[in-house]
């Protein structure tokens, strides 16, 4: 009985100290799993959890214990959005699939009710794939009790190109956020320059397009999003010219650019460069994102912004510490940023300090394949 007694109390000292981690991937095996214990950094053994083909990006709805992952078999068909089950020790068990209305889904989102999912596909809308169907570059799906997704409510094609002689010839939607309290849902769309907006019906998951907003200059390349908590404003990371976009919230869906921002210094060499993930730390004003070398030449960085109302300046840029950071993540805690080296197919923790940048490295995880998107389930 004592015996009993002693590895519960274990047990749940061990909940108490670590957060699950879930890994999406490619050229590995599926979804994997570990502990991050926020006393020490450490991660626990990786292990794969969904066997899965190409799970590149999760999003999760930690409330319900319920982990969705887009999912991708060729560059030439339509993807799909996969639904799971968190279960214990972060094992998951498959729930449904839809097709996510597109080729090569890049992205996945959930609105702050739990009811709608959405997703945009990062293939070239409009373009027969395969029985005559059209590639879509957004679609939204309805969330059932159960935690498995129905099949597409609303499907839109985006519009447009931009000045990258490669990357710009057409749309190339790239991510999709909700804002925090009213319903609607950027699309930030790398080929067209652009962010797509739209109201969305959080009962019906309905989408009605509202807006296009081009971000001037040429050759920008929107990526990836992020809202401040309050929705008063929203960072948005742009691939191709190494800036960082600050747009104020309006009311009503709408948005107005209010500053822009280099993310990599102006004096040092900035070919081959792309930008790539961004987060916001947890409890200070700070902005993080995640610049790759494509040619290997040592440049991988983390670059920290720091933020205050309208204001937003560039503090620092760091080593990453591995090849072609392409995703990263920073605990609850706000003591340990994680960071997923694609090329170099390994995961780095860094403690972070009081003030919020990053410093000494704790350890280094060999990956089986390449890790691309973090995301922590956090237990309620």
């Amino acid at each position: 009985m004592l015996n009993k007694i002693i590895f519960f109390t274990l047990f749940i000292l061990t909940s108490a100290y670590a957060s699950q981690l879930f890994i999406g991937t490619a050229k590995s095996e599926g979804i994997y799993s570990s502990k991050l214990n926020i006393q020490t950094g450490e991660l626990s053994p990786i292990k794969c959890v969904a066997k899965i083909n190409r799970p590149s990006f999760l999003s999760i709805d930690s409330k319900n214990k319920n982990l969705y992952c887009t999912n991708l078999n060729n560059f030439n068909d339509f993807g799909e959005i996969v639904s799971f089950k968190i279960q214990h020790e972060g094992k998951l068990n498959k729930l449904n699939s839809v097709s996510s209305e597109g080729v090569n889904p890049c992205h996945i989102n959930i609105c702050p009710s739990k009811k709608v999912l959405f997703t945009v596909n990062y293939g070239a809308p409009n373009k027969e794939i395969g029985q005559k169907k059209k590639s879509n570059s957004i679609a939204s799906y309805k969330i059932q009790k159960n935690g498995q997704l129905s099949r597409s409510i609303s499907r839109y094609a985006h519009f447009g190109e931009s000045t990258h002689p490669k990357r710009q010839k057409e749309p190339h939607a790239h991510s999709v956020v909700p804002h925090p309290d009213d319903p609607y849902v950027y699309a930030a769309d790398l080929g067209a320059d652009a962010i797509f907006i739209y109201k969305y019906d959080r009962d019906s998951a309905n989408l009605t397009p509202l807006n296009k907003i081009i971000i001037p200059g040429g050759g920008v390349g929107p990526r990836h999003m992020k809202w401040t908590k309050d929705g008063s404003f929203l960072y948005v990371i742009n691939e191709l010219n190494l800036t960082l976009s600050v747009f104020k919230y309006l009311g009503q869906g709408e948005l107005k650019q209010i500053d822009n921002i280099n993310a990599y210094p102006k004096t040092k060499n900035r070919e081959e460069l792309t930008a790539a993930e961004i987060r916001l730390h947890p409890h200070l004003p700070l902005i993080y994102v995640s610049i790759r070398d494509k040619i290997k030449n040592g440049r991988d960085s983390i670059t920290i912004f720091k933020k205050n109302n309208n204001q937003v300046r560039r503090i620092s840029t760091i080593p990453a510490k591995v090849e072609f950071p392409r995703n990263f993540n920073i605990d609850s805690t706000g003591k340990w940023l994680v960071i997923a080296g694609q090329r170099s197919q390994d995961i780095v923790v860094l403690s972070v300090d009081k003030n919020g940048i990053p410093g000494n490295m704790i350890n280094r995880y060999v990956f089986p394949g390449e890790p691309i998107c973090l995301e922590f389930f956090e237990e309620n």
